[in-house]
């Protein structure tokens, strides 16, 4: 196999293929080298460093498959101290995604989009694990393109939502005419929601007309703060909650009260087997006669 054809084939900047190190009937495995010497770029700060290299490594990372092989590219790599943090980084190449080409990685995530994580690494010959991982690289770099910086919205609702146990919790914040998730964080309350009102700004804050929340108080407490031209609404679930058990309060304490005077009439309209009549929506002839008798014997559950 000539390797003119290979890095014609490999299409790689500034890289050509030198020779083939092994040519299994599953995998083939060539060895790079730079065609031109430009300086490196630093992983650590972004930046381009003419400082003097520290030393030379390589690495090992798969590309897309060719002939229904594997393929595996050794690849030189130049070790450079920062100028920002003094430590000694690895050379960012930006065709590479960690073990992987970007393009692997893309054919991954597409696989991914279709079917099973597991379903997807049979078919590579990739573990469950790195299927996942690829994956999850892939969704938190569409999710900084389409998040960063953060959409304003007008009108939006924030809630947490349970991601694991052990109250392990997200914050999510959406852009209600949208209706699309625009900014989330792990964890709740006051101090979580004041990261997002930091990173939309004062000057967006005040843009902000209504946020719709579950009455969490660390969220109403940071929309005070930062959104002042907001109006904050109670979601209609919330509000219902609130609004039941209020009333379950006062049917149990309205209960305990007539049972201990004997009053057999009202303990009879308050048991528990009758509560949900004082919960629902729509009621029927007898259930609107219940609370109209209701009304005359017990004014505060009324």
């Amino acid at each position: 196999m000539q390797l003119d054809t290979i890095t014609e084939l490999l299409n790689i900047p500034n890289y050509k293929a030198t020779h083939m190190v092994k040519n299994s009937e599953t995998c083939m495995e060539f060895v790079l080298a730079r065609i031109k010497d430009i300086s490196p770029m630093c992983s650590g700060c972004g930046r381009i460093h003419n400082t003097p290299i520290h030393s030379l490594g390589s690495i090992t990372v798969e590309d897309l498959p060719i002939s229904g092989k594997r393929v595996f590219l050794h690849v030189p790599v130049r070790k450079l101290p920062c100028l920002e943090d003094d430590r000694i980084r690895v050379e960012e190449l930006s065709w590479i995604r960690g073990r992987f080409t970007k393009r692997f990685a893309d054919h991954v995530f597409r696989l991914t989009s279709i079917t099973t994580n597991k379903e997807a690494g049979w078919y590579l010959g990739l573990d469950d694990e790195t299927v996942y991982r690829i994956d999850k690289s892939m969704l938190e770099e569409l999710a900084y393109e389409r998040l960063s910086p953060v959409p304003v919205p007008r009108y939006m609702s924030v809630d947490e939502v349970a991601w694991q146990k052990w109250h392990k919790y997200v914050t999510n914040v959406v852009d209600i005419e949208r209706h699309k998730v625009i900014w989330n964080h792990r964890g709740r309350g006051k101090a979580t929601m004041d990261r997002f009102y930091h990173d939309v700004g004062p000057d967006n804050c005040n843009k902000i007309i209504g946020v719709a929340s579950d009455g969490a108080s660390g969220y109403l407490s940071s929309t005070r703060e930062h959104a002042h031209n907001a109006l904050i609404v109670l979601d209609h679930f919330h509000v219902k909650k609130y609004l039941n058990d209020a009333v379950d309060t006062i049917r149990k304490e309205e209960l305990k009260r007539a049972r201990q005077e004997n009053n057999s009439e009202v303990s009879q309209i308050l048991h528990c087997n009758k509560r949900f009549i004082l919960m629902q929506n729509k009621v029927t002839t007898r259930k609107r006669d219940l609370l109209e008798k209701l009304s005359q014997l017990n004014e505060r559950i009324y």
